[in-house]
């Protein structure tokens, strides 16, 4: 099967830009087994990326990690998209959960390791992308004895 991939036309330049990330809670702790820290970093991620204007194409989540997917970054490095993620969602979900995140050990002023997982991507299909992060994720989840929470992909309307 052919697959026809879309490029991304910009003022003085054609390509694109795909890049898959990482993050894992300091102490791998199993934070997005409560379901409002999960929703509140899905809805982060997502302002994040429209405040950088990078399209988030896809999210998945373990009890103890969240994957994106994020493409159309040209204009940033790996390590500013990595910062910026996890820097601003930190801070939020730590400010509205605070007593929620040291229950499960988080104090201070980190909830992400200080690593990261990233791998840029050619050309991958939406298709693609869903069944890497739906397969992927649901073998966390069965050692929780839940079903993966929620897997996102476009559109995010």
């Amino acid at each position: 099967m052919e697959t026809k991939v879309t490029l991304v036309k910009y003022n003085h330049c054609v390509g694109e830009s795909n890049c898959h990330f990482q993050f894992t809670p300091k102490y791998r702790r199993a934070i997005f087994n409560d379901k409002d820290v999960l929703a509140e970093c899905e809805r982060e991620f997502k302002q994040i990326a429209q405040d950088l204007k990078v399209e988030l194409v896809g999210m998945g989540f373990g009890p103890d990690h969240a994957h994106i997917f994020v493409t159309s970054w040209k204009n940033y490095s790996i390590v500013e998209l990595a910062q910026r993620f996890k820097g601003v969602s930190s801070r939020h979900i730590r400010q509205k959960y605070s007593v929620r995140l040291s229950v499960q050990g988080l104090y201070g002023d980190q909830m992400w390791s200080d690593g990261y997982f990233h791998r840029t991507v050619g050309a991958v299909t939406t298709e693609t992308m869903k069944k890497y992060v739906e397969e992927s994720q649901s073998k966390h989840w069965k050692a929780e004895k839940q079903k993966p929470s929620q897997t996102t992909l476009l559109p995010f309307n």
